[in-house]
């Protein structure tokens, strides 16, 4: 553009010379039509530039670490007539590493244009037009194109084959408890206990009650499994979070396969303040892993063993905690 500016201001000093030296209605005619096509250019450009704008589109929401995030270029106008030169900078971010980046792209009809983002790391990779600028048809104007809103791609841990499912399975059955059942009704199983105003009559233990000159009521109890909490903790080198989050990807979609849902917890690396994301979907699971990928993660932080563990409801609750290396299970 500035090279542009220079030689139109090159033609109006060329025209004024004429002017000056030749003093006919050519010259003079000359001059003038030499100052107004720049507002003739920029009123031709006024249609397609009114109501335009830049925007990003993922190709595809989620990816896997090694692979390639693309994002469309797209330019939205009214108008029939073209955006004269359009030129957007692009920037992506990997909100959970801080891995950032920009590029530069003009965008013409004959040439769609397309951002490519290697993802090394999990994260959620966040990608936004930082500028965009048309111009006129002489080049000489910059006209600011509005931007669309921010898009992002989730990149998600490797694929990794869980090991030690056989002592996980093991410990789920260990952890079985019986608890009373809600609203009662047949079981084989059951405790006795003092009748409670609301006991329905039909599980009044008569026979017993007699003996005993009290009303007496039979509970029946059913196999309740301990609650799952799985956690780890949110800082480290990116290469062992990412093996961090293929072990937390691999045990918590083995626990819905089980039909286990469960919670999982992480301590903000900052402050300490323990975070908890209920998990019983593959959608809850994406949707924790989207939060927890749009958190920073530093180099140290505070650990989530440090503290205690906010266990969901009450009763027995199994701990497993995901290292790098693995998954140390154990119970509370």
């Amino acid at each position: 553009m500035a090279g542009r500016r220079i030689l139109y201001a090159v033609l109006v000093g060329a025209a004024v010379l004429f002017q000056i030296f030749f003093r006919f209605y050519l010259s003079t005619f000359v001059l003038v039509l030499i100052l107004v096509l720049p507002i003739l250019s920029l009123l031709l450009a006024l249609p397609g530039w009114m109501g335009s704008m830049a925007s990003v589109v993922p190709q595809a929401p989620l990816i896997t670490v090694g692979g390639s995030a693309r994002f469309g270029v797209l330019l939205y106008h009214s108008s029939f007539l073209p955006l004269i030169r359009p030129r957007i900078r692009l920037r992506w971010t990997n909100q959970l590493t801080g891995e950032s980046g920009e590029s530069k792209i003009t965008v013409t009809a004959r040439k769609p244009a397309e951002l490519t983002v290697t993802a090394t790391h999990c994260g959620r990779l966040v990608c936004q037009v930082e500028k965009a600028v048309c111009c006129d048809l002489l080049g000489l104007f910059p006209l600011p194109v509005r931007k669309g809103p921010e898009r992002a791609v989730l990149i998600l841990p490797a694929q990794l084959e869980l090991e030690g499912k056989e002592e996980l399975a093991a410990g789920e059955n260990a952890g079985t408890v019986l608890r009373p059942r809600p609203g009662g009704g047949p079981g084989e199983d059951y405790d006795l206990r003092e009748y409670r105003v609301g006991d329905p009559l039909r599980s009044v233990h008569w026979k017993l009650s007699s003996k005993k000159d009290e009303l007496v009521v039979r509970e029946t109890l059913e196999p309740q499994q301990a609650a799952i909490v799985v956690t780890y903790d949110h800082f480290g080198p990116s290469e062992e979070l990412d093996r961090t989050f293929a072990q937390l990807w691999a045990l918590s979609r083995w626990l819905l396969q089980q039909d286990r849902p469960h919670h999982i917890q992480w301590a903000s690396p900052v402050t300490g303040v323990a975070e908890d994301r209920a998990v019983d979907s593959p959608n809850a699971l994406l949707a924790c892993l989207e939060l927890v990928f749009s958190t920073p993660a530093p180099l140290e932080g505070r650990s989530i063993l440090d503290g205690a563990l906010r266990l969901p409801g009450g009763g027995k609750v199994r701990h497993l905690h995901v290292t790098p290396d693995g998954v140390e299970g154990g119970g509370r």
